[in-house]
């Protein structure tokens, strides 16, 4: 769908190439393939309209929620009755656009406060347990490595709740273009998702950067990803990392992961240390003391 910047004030409409009823509604109910869910996130994240009807749908879904466990309704029959809905939202999508004309949306004001705002809301959308084993520049909330993932076992699709957050960030993210801490906001909800090739892609263009929060966060992404090289690009990086900037603690908590998962116990050993040092009272400090003391039993 092409997407034309409004005159008045660069704000974006759409040209009539919105979704198709049945298929939001079956986004919102969590029963799409996901090549359909990447296809409706991407739309949602550029159309002011069917975003505005996704959140209001995502409302409607939690008032109805009560009424499901009192069996006054099934999640068949709130389905059917969405369809509906979501296809007079679609058609009265014009006059939003209206309203989008006279003001601004928040994400376009203030870009860069929005970021920290929509963060907030996904790490509290995000749950007890995290999707990636290594630890983020921009996200500073400490979650326990999802139980799933230690068993090998394939992670469902996220709740409503978290992709609606997920789609604040993409807003907000979008609307400060190539900001680098756009690009780590962006990283760090597909890693929230569980999605880490996206996130390794967002974050390539700053392996040349000389900021070390931007190196760690594009390392964390590689060894999330763990595809071919990608634990030596990491060890590259967090090398850098810890050499601009040696009081990070989440660079050496990622160096002592991609050390480890290098062969090199020694070199982990010393990076669990200085993670330590640095940071001995956090749930990450747990973690590394964890991997410390078993390094060293070895």
């Amino acid at each position: 769908m092409a997407l034309t910047p409004l005159q008045a004030n660069g704000a974006i409409r759409s040209d009539g190439g919105c979704l198709d009823a049945e298929l939001l509604a079956s986004y919102v109910d969590g029963r799409t393939t996901p090549e359909e869910r990447a296809k409706v996130e991407a739309h949602i994240a550029h159309c002011e309209d069917c975003y505005f009807l996704f959140s209001e749908t995502v409302q409607e879904q939690k008032t109805r929620s009560a009424n499901e466990s009192a069996g006054t309704e099934t999640p068949h029959n709130r389905w059917r009755r969405w369809i509906p809905r979501i296809a007079v939202g679609l058609a009265a999508a014009a006059a939003l656009v209206i309203a989008v004309q006279v003001s601004q949306p928040l994400w376009r004001e203030r870009p860069k406060d929005n970021l920290v705002v929509a963060l907030s809301e996904l790490e509290a959308a995000a749950g007890p347990y995290r999707r990636v084993e290594p630890r983020l520049t921009v996200t500073s909330t400490y979650r326990a490595l999802e139980p799933a993932l230690r068993s090998g076992a394939i992670s469902g699709e996220a709740p409503l709740a978290l992709r609606e957050a997920a789609l604040n960030v993409e807003l907000a993210a979008r609307a400060s273009g190539t900001d680098p801490e756009a690009q780590q906001a962006l990283a760090a909800m597909y890693l929230t998702l569980g999605h880490p090739q996206r996130a390794a892609e967002v974050l390539a263009p700053l392996a040349s950067s000389k900021h070390a929060g931007q190196l760690n966060d594009l390392a964390a992404a590689y060894l999330a990803r763990h595809a071919d090289d990608d634990v030596t690009r990491a060890l590259d990086l967090l090398k850098q990392a810890v050499s601009l900037d040696p009081g990070r603690a989440e660079a050496w908590f990622n160096l002592g992961l991609a050390a480890e998962a290098a062969g090199q116990p020694e070199r982990a050993i010393e990076a669990w240390t200085k993670a330590l040092a640095l940071d001995s009272t956090s749930g990450w400090a747990d973690e590394a003391r964890w991997h410390l003391e078993r390094l060293k039993k070895k």
